[in-house]
């Protein structure tokens, strides 16, 4: 882990040399000329030699990581992520008939806040600066498509999440999405008529959580997991109407077919 240093305020270094501070047409002490290196076209001074000793870092006043976690932004990158998806889907317009899935991740990473800020997450203080949101986190791609990704039933995600740095794993991950025989809308989260604005708008939506590792080798989510149920499609994780939560409706071995309709299935993404 690199240790970073700073600089307590001061103007002097506490050794032989001399630094000034501010903005000064004052030579360096010990120019008898009165003029710094700067005056000159050469940039040399011209009153002799200036010798500048070399301080004892021991004698500096500087804060030092405490080594207990690196800073957030040497373990986390904030940035461009992009990954793929993968995994299995049972439809309720084709009776649970398993489909597979493939597709695309494309997310942003942004972090929160300083050190010296405080951000709560799943009710606990931490510091902004070791949670980095996930933004702008889409998923596309095709359920029973071809090599090419053509065919079979596109569908449109959204990603939310907070990964925690430190602990190296995404937090309140979810997933609302939208699949269609035909073509999506703009904006993905609709299906777009098929003739003539007839027969339009057959699809299905899903929503669940979203678990991943973060590995600050790679700056890469790892070992990343979806499962998706169409009985709280486009829900946002929040409770529902009838006060049910819902995970309730989310089978924990994403084993959906003819009594439940769903899918899960794998993720990844790296830093770009």
């Amino acid at each position: 882990m690199r240790a970073f240093f700073r600089l307590v305020a001061g103007c002097s270094l506490g050794v032989s040399t001399f630094i000034a501070c501010g903005s000064s047409n004052q030579g360096f002490q010990g120019d008898p000329g009165g003029t710094g290196p700067g005056d000159n076209e050469g940039g040399s001074s011209s009153g002799g030699d200036i010798s500048f000793d070399a301080p004892d870092f021991a004698d500096l006043n500087l804060i030092v990581g405490d080594g207990n976690t690196a800073a957030a932004d040497e373990l986390c990158k904030g940035g461009q992520y992009n990954g793929t998806f993968t995994g299995n889907y049972s439809s309720h317009l084709i009776a649970g008939i398993p489909l597979s899935v493939s597709g695309n991740v494309d997310l942003t990473l942004k972090q929160e806040g300083s050190a010296n800020m405080t951000c709560m997450l799943v009710g606990e203080a931490t510091k902004c600066s070791d949670l980095f949101s996930l933004q702008d986190g889409t998923i596309t791609g095709v359920a029973n498509g071809d090599d090419a990704g053509q065919g079979g039933y596109p569908y449109f995600c959204t990603m939310t999440g907070t990964l925690d740095c430190p602990k190296g794993i995404l937090v309140n991950g979810w997933i609302e999405c939208t699949y269609c025989v035909g073509m999506l809308a703009d904006g993905g989260m609709a299906c777009q008529p098929l003739i003539n604005g007839i027969g339009g708008g057959i699809g299905g939506t899903f929503s669940g959580p979203l678990t991943a590792n973060y590995d600050t080798k790679t700056l890469s989510f790892t070992m990343g997991t979806w499962n998706g149920a169409e009985a709280i499609g486009l829900n946002d994780g929040g409770t529902l109407v009838d006060g049910s939560k819902p995970q309730d409706y989310i089978l924990a071995d994403g084993g959906y077919g003819i009594t439940a309709y769903g899918g899960s299935g794998m993720w990844n993404a790296t830093w770009q």
